[in-house]
């Protein structure tokens, strides 16, 4: 990790920290202006987040693709650009700071344990379709983390419509943006299974292999469908809903992380 890419890293962290205390605070005490010094923090952290992404391109020459820390830099920067569209279009969807700036922590701090090292752009990689695959897999990712962090608060809003949870949107809303965000992801998963195919028929001469990248990524995409399914065939929706996306939500952080220690060049990309 170069220096400036180090100050900056850290600096993202400790805001993104700053920020979620704020936020919890006014969600706490119901002081708006806790909240908006919340998203002011926030803003400020995700601007070095976006430094520290520059700064390791400029070092190393490509997107931060490669390895658990690269990836981990650069989905979580999709996490939180993805809260502040949402923030942005559904103002009343700020809460949702208090469940996704925690992931984004710790994630990074995950990424950081895991190995910073510089490197340049290994033969394997250097493939357009990687971009199209990677982009569109921080898109599904980040989608299922914001949509797992509006079943959270559906199921705590569920239980205590009052005190200092009223604060948090209207459960009609998050079951919406939750039903909206999967089928965003859905959509987005998709993607980047079919471009990753394109990839690993360009290196390895074949479309799908079977190995465990590729089947988890078959698992989760099916489980996202089967949320859907519910929702729109059966009518499920409320509590049920949201804890579908709970629990999907824990096989794609697998898919994105923990296979990453269990395999070389297909896994090391996640």
């Amino acid at each position: 990790m170069a220096y400036l890419e180090g100050i900056l890293v850290w600096a993202a962290i400790g805001l993104y920290s700053f920020s979620f205390l704020l936020f919890l605070s006014g969600l706490v005490f119901k002081k708006d202006f806790f909240l908006r010094w919340g998203y002011i923090a926030c803003l400020a952290g995700f601007a070095a987040h976006t430094g520290s992404i520059i700064s390791r391109w400029a070092e190393t020459g490509h997107l931060p693709v490669m390895m658990t820390y690269e990836n981990s830099l650069f989905g979580t920067w999709f996490i939180v650009l993805t809260y502040i569209v949402m923030r942005r279009a559904f103002p009343l969807s700020r809460p949702f700071a208090v469940a996704v700036l925690p992931l984004a922590v710790l994630i990074l701090g995950n990424g950081i344990q895991a190995g910073a090292e510089l490197q340049p752009l290994e033969p394997p990689y250097k493939s357009n379709w990687l971009y199209v695959h990677v982009l569109f897999a921080w898109f599904a990712f980040s989608s299922y983390v914001t949509a797992f962090s509006a079943g959270i608060m559906y199921l705590l809003k569920a239980r205590a419509k009052k005190g200092l949870l009223s604060r948090l949107p209207e459960l009609k809303l998050l079951d919406e943006l939750s039903f909206r965000l999967i089928l965003f992801g859905f959509f987005s998963e998709a993607i980047m299974i079919g471009s990753g195919a394109i990839w690993a028929h360009g290196l390895w001469g074949r479309y799908w292999g079977w190995d465990p990248v590729e089947t988890w990524s078959l698992i989760s995409w099916l489980a996202y469908g089967l949320n859907i399914h519910l929702r729109i065939t059966l009518g499920w929706s409320g509590k049920r809903a949201a804890w579908l996306a709970i629990g999907s939500l824990f096989g794609v952080i697998f898919l994105f992380f923990g296979l990453g220690y269990i395999s070389e060049v297909h896994t090391s990309i996640f």
